[in-house]
């Protein structure tokens, strides 16, 4: 029983130092390495003690890695397209960010802009006022003093 769970314990540790695939929840793992646990598993539950005899599982696995090329494996390839589509959809976002950005930095500056000249008219408008309220009282006071 130990050495089934130590067994369990190995094979969960190549699940989890696997290849991650970036935006899934998709792990890249040894197939060879994981087929050779897995046999391992078998032999000790079901009483045998020999770890380093192969599975027919296992040399079919062998043959197929000779047969693979050497090159990167189809979920890598595919790993590899994914991380891609995510970064041009990251430098998507950053671009339209940006543009948003700036309408809105030049909406704000329209709006400012048109809120100074309303408010330059309403000082003009103010500052005549009291050009006019002063003269008016300037006038009576004159009056006042003539009379």
């Amino acid at each position: 029983m130990m050495k089934i769970l130590g067994l369990l314990d190995t094979l969960e540790s190549v699940v989890l130092d696997g290849f991650k695939i970036p935006l899934t929840k998709k792990t890249v793992v040894n197939e060879e390495q994981l087929l050779k646990i897995i046999d391992k598993i078998r032999l000790v539950a079901s009483g045998g003690d020999e770890f380093n005899k192969p599975s027919a599982a296992q040399e079919k696995a062998d043959k197929k890695a000779e047969i693979a090329a050497p090159g990167p494996t189809l979920e890598i390839q595919q790993a590899d397209s994914e991380r891609g589509k995510a970064t041009e959809i990251i430098q998507q976002a950053y671009q339209l960010a940006k543009e948003i950005r700036e309408g809105a930095d030049k909406y704000a500056d329209e709006v400012l802009s048109n809120l100074e000249l309303s408010t330059t008219r309403v000082l003009r408008t103010v500052k005549a006022g009291r050009d006019r309220l002063v003269k008016t009282v300037q006038g009576k006071q004159n009056t006042n003093a003539e009379s």
